[in-house]
């Protein structure tokens, strides 16, 4: 027999027992049992941000207790829920730098601890996003369309994954190279 407990606080200390109940009344309680919870990563935050690295940073964990790995996940639809990065135990680290990110993209941090049994905590998370660089896209669909006393010069932005960034505005460059001749 057994009984599932929910909703439990992380880091606070549970004492139980239990005593068999019959028509004829209650039997002897069993022996107390104490449990802590793990606690929670503590000030879990993103200490820096390139173009294709998150750093992130937390409160050391209490004696007992280690970091168990860090992970990150891009949050874009296209790779929801793919680990980027599943390093090894970190033990009591107070940091971890993920490297080998996409420019311009978001991500979410997983931070959790271990008991020394190599009980899990609960995860907890931070959504950072990295820099962007410039575009590694050309625009698309470049053209001109021509009229009696001027032009209309067109054309799309890059491709979505080749922006690196938000596209704040163009450079439009032209020059006369010459008269018609016949």
């Amino acid at each position: 027999t057994e009984l599932k407990l929910d909703n439990l606080m992380t880091g606070m200390t549970y004492s139980f027992t239990v005593a068999a109940i019959n028509s004829n009344g209650t039997g002897s309680d069993a022996a107390m049992v104490m449990f802590t919870t793990i606690p929670d990563i503590q000030n879990l935050r993103v200490s820096e941000v390139t173009s294709s690295m998150i750093n992130v940073t937390w409160d050391a964990p209490p004696n007992s207790y280690t970091v168990d790995a860090p992970y990150a996940e891009a949050t874009d639809s296209s790779t929801e829920g793919v680990p980027v990065r599943r390093p090894s135990m970190v033990d009591n680290k107070k940091w971890h730098q993920f490297g080998n990110c996409n420019s311009f993209r978001e991500y979410r941090v997983f931070v959790r601890l271990r008991d020394s049994n190599r009980n899990e905590g609960s995860y907890r998370n931070i959504t950072a996003r990295t820099l962007g660089e410039a575009p590694t896209g050309q625009p698309k669909d470049f053209n001109i369309i021509p009229n009696i006393t001027f032009i209309t010069v067109r054309w799309s932005a890059p491709d979505l994954w080749k922006r690196n960034g938000i596209i704040t505005h163009y450079i439009i460059e032209w020059e006369e190279t010459g008269n018609l001749t016949t």
